[in-house]
């Protein structure tokens, strides 16, 4: 998938063609897809501000809003992990396998595990709850920081 493709996904107005190029921005540590994208914010914002993107469960507007969170993440050259909290699809057994954390410890396995993660890059560490509702959830909680 090339960036210019992707912009052009985000300010197509499309509604699979915004999602997938949402997706494959949170999926993304690749640079030369990111920088385009980076370079054109303003543009992907006003382009995606005012779609009614749907969504079951969680609004989709949602998580272009963390696309592009990520973006700007990127720019500011915070780490990749700080993206973690944002989103409840970090599954971190997925993330250990792609070598972006590492699982220090867990609890008992169950749909209501717990997990003690850190970061391959940075070192921070983080609590993440797994849940489940109608899909397994996990949600990313820097250490030091309180849950809400």
């Amino acid at each position: 998938m090339t960036a210019t493709t992707l912009l052009d996904d985000f300010l197509s107005g499309d509604r699979s063609q915004v999602l997938h190029a949402t997706w494959e921005t949170i999926g993304s540590r690749d640079s030369a897809v990111l920088d385009p994208l980076v370079a054109a914010l303003p543009r992907i914002r006003k382009a995606t501000e005012t779609l009614d993107l749907g969504g079951i469960f969680y609004s989709n507007n949602g998580h272009v809003e963390h696309a592009l969170e990520k973006l700007e993440h990127y720019r500011a050259g915070r780490c990749w992990c700080a993206n973690y909290p944002g989103l409840l699809t970090y599954d971190p057994q997925k993330e250990q396998k792609a070598g972006h954390a590492r699982i220090v410890s867990t609890s008992e396995p169950g749909w209501s595990m717990t997990y003690d993660c850190e970061c391959t890059i940075c070192g921070q560490r983080f609590d993440v709850e797994q849940g489940d509702y109608h899909v397994t959830w996990w949600k990313w909680v820097p250490r030091g920081v309180k849950r809400s």
